[in-house]
């Protein structure tokens, strides 16, 4: 099974940096979503008492208009909503992901990553995946931050994907339309 996986495209995370992405990943759906057989999309929700607000003084996105998503999301997406950088600790067991009833073997499903921040959320997700058995993939055109002056540039995101995850954990979003623009994979 290929499950991808957006993360935080909601729009207090959008500014000029990253504004690419909404139009990036809406093609990427377009034209490639009957390539994924699950689409997951993360929804982060701050409160009072997260760790942002105690020890980065970082009080947005907690349940405004912010917290919206920026992109057309198809209609069977599972959304998850999350309170820190990664996913729940307690969605993983083992080489297992459980979400809901569906359950994502690491020796079985393919997990792609796409969305905002790379040099915080989406690195957190793959590390989780990648601790956990699986091998993340991540697409490189539809990966972005938010920050003015990213921990790294999208270059060194790309070779430490590749230094810790694998040379074959890059990906461009062409691969998938090349892919699935034949029936290999039905809606």
């Amino acid at each position: 099974m290929k499950v991808l996986i957006i993360v935080d495209m909601q729009k207090g995370f959008i500014n000029n940096n990253n504004k690419f992405l909404i139009e990036n990943i809406e093609n990427l759906l377009d034209n490639a979503g009957g390539g994924f057989d699950k689409v997951i999309s993360t929804k982060f929700v701050n409160h009072s008492s997260s760790q942002y607000v105690k020890h980065l003084n970082w009080n947005k996105m907690q349940r405004s208009g912010l917290s919206e998503f920026a992109i057309d999301l198809p209609k069977d997406v599972k959304i998850i909503e999350k309170e820190t950088y990664g996913l729940k600790d307690r969605m993983f067991s083992g080489s297992i992901f459980k979400l809901g009833k569906n359950i994502f073997t690491a020796d079985k499903d393919e997990i792609y990553i796409c969305g905002t921040d790379y040099d915080a959320c989406v690195l957190a997700i793959g590390y989780q995946f990648f601790d956990h058995g699986f091998q993340p993939h991540f697409i490189m055109d539809c990966v972005g931050s938010a920050a003015k002056n990213p921990n790294i540039s999208p270059i060194q995101f790309q070779r430490q994907c590749q230094r810790i995850f694998g040379k074959n954990s890059i990906l461009k979003s062409k691969v998938f339309y090349d892919k699935f623009s034949k029936p290999i994979f039905p809606k």
